[in-house]
C-alpha cells in the first residue's frame, strides 16, 4: 500500500476526482481491484467513456487550444480569459508554473486529466490484456483497441505539450518508484500503444458504437486508420525546432499516412457531453480573432501585423483582403472594427474572424472537426517531399482541399513550392481542427516568436507534491531552442 500512496500522489489525479473515479489508479495487484472491475460489463462500460473524455479535455475553454492558438499566432485575443492574452503578449513572457497563477488550469487541469484517461485505460488493459478477461457479447478486440487509442492519446499529448512525463502503462510496475521520462520517450511509448491498436483493428472484426463516437460509423479498418493517422500527426508534430523536423523518421510518417484515415474525424456534438467550447470561443462574436499572420499567408499584400496606430485606414484596403484562395470567402469573415482593448496593445487587433465553423453557433449539434483527411493528406505530402518522392508530393496536394476547396492553381513537383504550400495549408485549412496544430507546426518550423515556451513544464503543483525544484520556460530560461524560440516569423 506504500507503492500505491506514492503512484496516487505522483499522479495527482487523486486531487481532482469525483467520488465515482476512486477506483481509477487502484492497485493493479490487489485482489479487490481484480473483484470489483472482472465484470466485462463493467470493463466495457469505462471504455465506452474514455474517447469521450479525453475528445473533451481538448475542447474545453480552459484547456489548452485557445491559449496555444494565440501562442501560434494563428488566432488573436487581448482578452485574458483562458491565458489567451498571456500567451499572446508581445514581446512574450515567461510561462507562470506557479500553482497560484490564475489560468493554471489550462496546464494542471489538463495534465490531471490526461493521467486520469491514462489511469482508466490502463485498468482496462490491465483487466482484458494481463488478466485475460474476456467481454461476454464479443466485444473484447473493440475493448482492447479504444483502451490502448486512449492510452495513446493520453501519452501523445502529454508528449507534445510537456517537457516530461511519467510513462505509466498496465505493464508498468508500480511497486517501484517512477521517474519522469523526457517527452521523446513519452511519444516513442504513445506509437507503441497506437501499434497495438492497430495490430488489434487489421486483425479483428467491430464497430465502434456511435455513442462512442457519435456522428458517424468507424468499423475496426476505420479507426485503425485513425490510429495510424495521429501517430504520423504524434511523429511529425512532436519536433520542438527545425533540426528535430529535419530528424524526424519521415519513412515511418509515410507509412503511417499511407495507412491513415479516408474520412474527417469529426465527432457529433449535442451540447450536452460532446461539445467544443475551444472552437465556440475561437469564433464566437467579440472573442478571438483570426491573426493578421494567417491573412497575410493568403494576402501578401496585407501587413502581417495590425498598425501600430490602431487604424484599419493604415492597412491596405481598410484591411480587407483579395486573395486567389476561394477559403478568404467561404472561411474568414472581413470585420471593419475590432471589439479589443487598445491599451493591451493594437498587436492584437485584427481584421479578420475564422467563419468556417458558424453553424455550430446556431445549432450546436454540428461535427466537431478534429482531424480533417486534408491533414493526413498533408502528411503524406510532407513525408513524400523527405523521401525523395516529389512528383507524388505534388500530386497528393493537388488532389487535396488546397485545390478542391480553395481552387488554387495546382503545384509543380518542386519541393520548395510544396513545402511552402503544406505549411500555408496548415496555417489555413486546418484552422480550428485538432488543437495545437498551429502551435506545432510554428513550433516545429522555428516560426514561433522569440521567448515563446516550445512546450511546458511538469505544473508547479506537481513539483511541489514531488517535491521537484520550481522550474519554467520563457525567454532566457532554458535552452535556447529547444525549451524556448529563438526564432520567429517576425525576426
Amino acid at each position: 500500500m506504500k507503492s500505491l500512496r506514492y503512484i496516487l500522489v505522483l499522479l495527482i489525479t487523486v486531487i481532482s476526482m469525483t467520488a465515482c473515479e476512486d477506483l481509477l489508479v487502484e492497485n493493479l495487484n490487489d485482489p479487490d481491484f481484480d473483484t470489483a472491475f472482472s465484470n466485462p460489463n463493467d470493463i466495457k462500460g469505462v471504455t465506452g467513456g474514455l474517447i469521450n473524455r479525453w475528445f473533451q479535455i481538448n475542447q474545453e475553454y480552459d484547456g489548452p487550444g485557445l491559449a496555444l492558438m494565440t501562442a501560434s499566432d494563428a488566432g488573436t485575443c487581448s482578452w485574458g480569459n483562458a491565458g489567451m492574452r498571456d500567451f499572446g503578449n508581445e514581446p512574450r513572457k515567461a510561462f507562470d508554473n506557479k500553482p497560484s497563477y490564475s489560468n493554471v488550469v489550462i496546464t494542471e487541469n489538463y495534465y490531471n486529466t490526461l493521467y486520469s484517461v491514462l489511469s482508466q485505460s490502463n485498468d482496462v488493459l490491465a483487466q482484458t490484456i494481463n488478466n485475460g478477461v474476456t467481454m461476454d457479447d464479443g466485444s473484447t478486440d473493440l475493448v482492447n483497441a479504444v483502451a490502448y487509442f486512449t492510452q495513446a492519446m493520453s501519452l501523445g499529448y502529454l508528449g507534445l505539450l510537456y517537457d516530461r512525463a511519467f510513462i505509466i502503462t498496465q505493464e508498468t510496475d508500480l511497486t517501484v518508484k517512477i521517474e519522469t521520462s523526457p517527452y521523446q520517450d513519452v511519444l516513442a511509448a504513445a506509437l507503441v500503444s497506437l501499434d497495438k491498436c492497430i495490430s488489434i483493428c487489421n486483425s479483428g472484426s467491430f464497430t465502434v458504437p456511435s455513442e462512442w463516437i457519435p456522428g458517424d460509423t468507424w468499423s475496426n479498418t476505420e479507426f485503425g486508420q485513425l490510429a495510424s493517422s495521429y501517430a504520423a500527426r504524434f511523429l511529425v508534430y512532436g519536433a520542438r525546432n527545425k533540426a528535430q523536423d529535419d530528424a524526424t523518421d519521415w519513412g515511418r510518417v509515410y507509412n503511417y499516412a499511407k495507412n491513415g484515415i479516408q474520412k474527417d474525424f469529426a465527432p457529433l456534438a449535442d451540447d450536452i457531453t460532446w461539445y467544443s467550447l475551444y472552437q465556440t470561443y475561437s469564433i464566437y462574436g467579440g472573442w478571438a480573432q483570426t491573426d493578421m499572420y494567417v491573412i497575410n499567408l493568403m494576402d501578401p499584400t496585407m501587413s502581417a501585423q495590425f498598425p501600430s496606430s490602431g487604424l484599419f485606414s493604415d492597412l491596405p484596403n481598410n484591411g480587407e483582403a483579395t486573395s486567389a484562395d476561394a477559403r478568404l470567402l467561404s472561411d474568414y469573415e472581413y470585420l471593419s472594427s475590432c471589439p479589443f482593448r487598445a491599451e493591451r496593445g493594437y498587436y492584437h487587433f485584427s481584421s479578420y474572424r475564422y467563419s468556417r465553423l458558424d453553424q455550430y453557433l446556431t445549432t450546436w449539434t454540428e461535427p466537431m472537426p478534429v482531424f480533417y483527411k486534408a491533414e493526413n493528406d498533408y502528411f503524406i505530402a510532407e513525408a513524400a517531399v523527405r523521401t525523395g518522392k516529389i512528383q507524388e508530393a505534388a500530386d497528393v496536394m493537388n488532389s487535396s482541399a488546397r485545390v478542391s476547396r480553395g481552387n488554387l492553381p495546382p503545384l509543380p513537383a518542386d519541393a520548395a513550392q510544396i513545402s511552402a504550400a503544406i505549411h500555408y495549408e496548415r496555417m489555413v485549412e486546418l484552422m480550428l481542427s485538432g488543437m495545437g496544430i498551429q502551435f506545432f507546426e510554428m513550433r516545429k518550423e522555428n516560426l514561433l516568436q522569440a521567448g515563446t515556451a516550445l512546450h511546458w513544464p511538469i505544473p508547479g503543483s506537481q513539483l511541489e507534491v514531488m517535491q521537484m525544484d520550481y522550474y519554467t520556460f520563457g525567454p532566457g530560461i532554458g535552452v535556447a531552442g529547444e525549451d524556448y524560440s529563438n526564432g520567429g516569423w517576425n525576426k
